[in-house]
């Protein structure tokens, strides 16, 4: 799939608008597609992007546990959705003039993650919409799995996630959204991609519905 250019087509979709959060979502799209997207199924080469856009990794313990996942009681990372293998877990801040990201990986379930500390929700839908048409290719099994509208502190998050299962495990993935209908919390967007080994796999998102214990 020619993800870049579907980061090109996005930005494009917001072109002409008011400078304001639609910056934010076409950059946090942008950065999705050419990074989780583009790297899909390679982990080493997002930390090697990492690595080459000079990124320092995230290290504290609890900004860590909001990207990637917590550490539990024997030292290994865990995601508040489970799972957790040792040094699954590691996330770098990306800071740009349209915004405050983060870009994560996680080794259980094998995924990337990019977060928007602001980006219009509706934006980021609309261009979560036109990534999933993008995966709607010719032989390929798209199915929603989950979508569904959770109150959170400080708001609503709506999460929707469909399996993309292209007939093996080398390319099939999952495609989860999460945009909170306000700002103010530590992330107003998630966008994240999921190795799938099956076509009946369980999705498990990394989104983080409460806050991480202290």
């Amino acid at each position: 799939m020619k993800w870049i250019a579907v980061g090109a087509a996005v930005t494009l979709m917001f072109m002409g608008g008011s400078a304001r959060a639609d910056d934010a979502a076409a950059k946090f799209a942008e950065l999705f597609t050419s990074v989780c997207l583009d790297k899909f199924g390679n982990l080493d080469k997002i930390e090697d992007w990492a690595s080459e856009q000079n990124l320092r990794p995230i290290s504290n313990p609890q900004a860590l546990a909001v990207f990637a996942g917590r550490p539990n009681i024997d030292g290994t990372m865990r995601s508040f959705a489970g799972g957790g293998v040792p040094g699954s877990g590691k996330a770098w801040a990306v800071h740009d003039p349209a915004g405050r990201f983060v870009v994560a990986t996680r080794l259980d379930p094998e995924s990337c993650i990019a977060w928007a500390q602001q980006a219009d929700p509706a934006d980021v839908e609309a261009a979560y919409a036109k990534m999933v048409e993008t995966a709607s290719t010719s032989g390929s099994d798209v199915k929603l799995v989950e979508d569904k509208k959770v109150d959170i502190p400080n708001g609503q998050v709506h999460i929707r996630v469909y399996r993309i299962w292209l007939g093996s495990a080398m390319n099939s993935f999952a495609l989860v959204m999460a945009a909170v209908n306000r700002s103010g919390g530590p992330f107003q967007a998630m966008l994240e991609t999921q190795r799938v080994y099956d076509r009946d796999d369980i999705i498990n998102p990394m989104v983080p519905l409460v806050p991480p214990p202290s």
